[in-house]
């Protein structure tokens, strides 16, 4: 944790800083590497919400689920389950009849708010909703730092590198080219 925490506080990164999608997939990840967060026993057969006929296909969903919901409350704080509730709806469509606006699922972000509030990333305010608290935060913004720094342009000096090797390697392949002329004309 101690390197989690030296990398917050000279990073300058936060979470609204990486792209949405690369920041959900590593974090859920960590989730999933760690031993406190764990899924449930329900997951492989539990709809997602009422507009679903089938659970997911991809067996980490519930990791991906918990990261989006926890950099939404990093994004936007005091949100409940009800809020979560309205975030993963859908219209349901049924054939010819005009489609209908049906929540999601409330039993998912329930159950994730509480393993993360047991695990110490999240809390619940006197209203009721959550909020992430300062340890959850300095987790998620290492975590964004490291993907900042990986999806960072490289520097001068190593693209300069990058085109001496290019250009060697068409050297190289003049010669081989000429090489091969010289051998068909002979």
């Amino acid at each position: 944790m101690e390197y989690l925490t030296r990398i917050y506080m000279y990073g300058g990164v936060s979470v609204k800083d990486v792209e949405s999608s690369k920041f959900i997939k590593a974090y859920a990840e960590h989730l999933k590497r760690g031993d406190k967060f764990k899924e449930p026993s329900w997951v492989d057969i539990v709809k997602t919400g009422f507009t679903k006929e089938l659970s997911p296909y991809d067996r980490d969903w519930y990791y991906i689920r918990a990261a989006s919901i926890l950099r939404r409350l990093y994004i936007r704080p005091f949100t409940g389950v009800g809020g979560f509730k309205k975030i993963y709806s859908k219209k349901n469509k049924i054939r010819v009849k005009p489609s209908h606006y049906n929540k999601g699922s409330g039993k998912i972000p329930r159950s994730i708010l509480h393993q993360l509030e047991k695990i110490g990333i999240v809390k619940k305010t006197k209203k009721g909703t959550r909020k992430v608290t300062s340890l959850g935060r300095k987790e998620m913004d290492a975590i964004a730092l490291k993907i900042h720094k990986d999806t960072q342009p490289k520097k001068k000096e190593e693209i300069d590198e990058i085109d001496e090797l290019n250009e060697i390697i068409e050297e190289t392949k003049e010669t081989k080219e000429e090489e091969k002329e010289e051998e068909k004309e002979n």
